[in-house]
């Protein structure tokens, strides 16, 4: 018996290629065979019982499928104008739709500000991509690949991301796999030879991997040449590259072994000095930026000044109020001795809160907790104190009020971490608590001090030590200055990680794809802005009173 594929091509070739209905001429990825009489009603696949179609025609053979047959005709058509249309869209390939992938991956349309990277990606260019958690990085560079022959090799932090990258990837049906030290000899080299089978599609992989000591295990790497090079949490490359782990410092290097693909690195959280440290260590100084969903309109940022002694109380009168009962809380401590004191003090208070730091119990004990915290293990947790060491990529999307012990390290570090509060879209707080001085207080002074133990530590030159420090105390500078701002605190974020606003004028092109493939929603706004927009004076409220007027309507 043919196979469906011989069979259509017979009937096109005995239609000669036209639409017997309005002789349309078409291409043989346009026709359609259609069933005279249905298979549900016992139609065969014989020659006799199918005639070539066009869409339209076809979709009046079938109104109850003509919605989704437009849209098939609709996204081919878009596509192929576009390619003819504009110059940046003439990378992608004839027949290319992303109609079908959207669908693999259980999306019938691009959000905000996915489309653009796709195509920068497919055109060959490389790109750094800062975007919250939550956000829809994977899918930008998921799609891309997924249109591509090749495999795309994916490097990940943490081995718990590869699994559950991997698995998401598995469960659609689509080829991946990750290698790292988890994994016995024997089944490192079935996997390796997947890869070199082509048999998959991703390749999730350590930076590390690329300098081990196997040299059969290095050259499997050295002779793939990927499609793409992709970089997730890129941020580490900035943050980890020169002292902790310094092979994602090499990436460039590995780049270049792997026969210089494209670079498609994404990251949560890297303002506009980080951006150009990234592109700069991965050798792509001329990759397109893009900048999206920096700005949380759903979150409440309020800043508070509380002395380090008034912490404790204020910190519990928060998780005591009604509007949090049974919601996700968390509360950012920069030390394990801060966060074991002020568990201590809420305990002796009736609030029996769990504390989540690198040195809990065994590697067991932390992801039992925050699965606890997930609401995938009993008894669930809601409320939680912690560093942050706090699980990279963990995105649980209904945390209703995030408070800041004092300000962290950074402004990276800080949207990473007040980025965790309503994921899920809705009202939420971030509270920071601040002593509210210009000066550098003891809020700033512990952080200098953790930043002179980091370098006294790294193991680098003299020089390079005194570099790293000076730009770890700048970091530190530009989030207290923003603390301390009579101005918008929000704006202020969004500013440092988007730098002056340019108004994007899209060609006629990519209006015609984001028509087709793109939903563009306009950011929902919220009451509450800021500290500063609401004209916060502590004379006439406390905190408490001042986070549930965020909550009422």
């Amino acid at each position: 018996m043919a196979n469906w594929e011989d069979t259509r091509r017979l009937v096109l070739e005995r239609d000669g290629f036209k639409c017997v209905s309005c002789s349309t001429k078409l291409k043989s990825r346009e026709a359609d065979v259609h069933h005279l009489l249905p298979r549900s009603m016992g139609g065969s696949d014989e020659l006799s019982n199918l005639v070539t179609l066009c869409d339209g025609c076809h979709a009046a053979h079938h109104p109850n499928l003509a919605g989704g047959l437009a849209r098939r005709a609709i996204e081919r058509w878009a596509m192929r104008l576009a390619r003819w249309l504009d110059r940046d869209a003439r990378g992608l390939e004839a027949g290319m739709n992303f109609g079908p992938v959207l669908r693999l991956f259980g999306v019938s349309h691009f959000r905000s500000g996915q489309l653009p990277i796709v195509l920068a990606a497919l055109a060959g260019k490389s790109v750094l991509v800062v975007s919250p958690t939550g956000s829809g990085k994977s899918l930008c560079f998921q799609i891309p690949a997924i249109l591509r022959n090749g495999c795309t090799m994916v490097i990940s932090p943490l081995k718990t991301l590869m699994a559950d990258q991997v698995s998401g990837l598995l469960r659609k049906k689509i080829p991946a796999t990750f290698v790292n030290s988890g994994l016995g000899a024997e089944e490192k080299e079935i996997r390796y030879d997947m890869v070199r089978a082509n048999a998959v599609k991703f390749l999730y992989l350590a930076p590390e991997r690329f300098f081990v000591k196997s040299r059969e295990e290095r050259k499997a790497l050295a002779e793939r040449r990927p499609e793409f090079l992709v970089v997730d949490e890129a941020h580490c490359v900035d943050a980890w590259g020169r002292d902790f782990r310094p092979e994602y410092g090499r990436l460039a290097e590995v780049r270049s072994k792997l026969g210089s693909p494209p670079i498609l690195a994404f990251t949560a959280t890297a303002g506009q000095a980080m951006q150009q440290r990234i592109l700069a260590s991965l050798g792509i100084e001329d990759a397109e930026i893009f900048v999206r969903g920096v700005d949380r309109p759903n979150i409440a940022m309020v800043r508070w000044r509380a002395a380090p002694s008034e912490r404790h109380h204020e910190i519990a009168s928060l998780l005591r109020l009604p509007v949090f009962a049974g919601r996700k809380v968390m509360v950012f401590v920069p030390t394990a001795r801060i966060g074991l004191e002020l568990q201590a003090d809420l305990k002796n208070n009736g609030l029996n809160i769990p504390f989540y730091h690198s040195k809990l119990g065994n590697e067991w004990d932390r992801q039992e907790l925050l699965k606890r915290f997930q609401g995938e293990s009993l008894p669930v947790v809601n409320h939680i104190i912690c560093t942050n060491a706090f699980g990279m990529g963990l995105d649980v999307p209904d945390v209703r009020l995030v408070i800041h012990w004092q300000q962290p390290a950074s402004v990276e570090d800080y949207l990473q971490e007040f980025g965790r509060a309503g994921r899920d879209g809705k009202q939420s707080v971030a509270v920071t608590l601040t002593d509210g001085g210009r000066g550098p207080g003891r809020d700033i002074g512990l952080l200098r001090f953790m930043a002179d133990k980091t370098a006294n530590g790294s193991g680098l030159d003299e020089i390079s030590a005194r570099a790293m420090l000076k730009q770890r105390y700048s970091q530190i500078e530009d989030l207290s200055n923003l603390l301390s701002s009579g101005d918008c605190f929000r704006q202020g974020i969004v500013g440092y990680f988007e730098g002056p606003k340019v108004r994007p004028h899209p060609s006629l092109g990519m209006r015609i794809l984001n028509w087709a493939f793109s939903k563009e929603a306009a950011p929902k706004r919220f009451r509450y802005c800021c500290d500063a927009c609401a004209r916060v004076d502590p004379r006439l409220e406390n905190l408490p009173q001042h986070v549930t007027s965020v909550f009422v309507k």
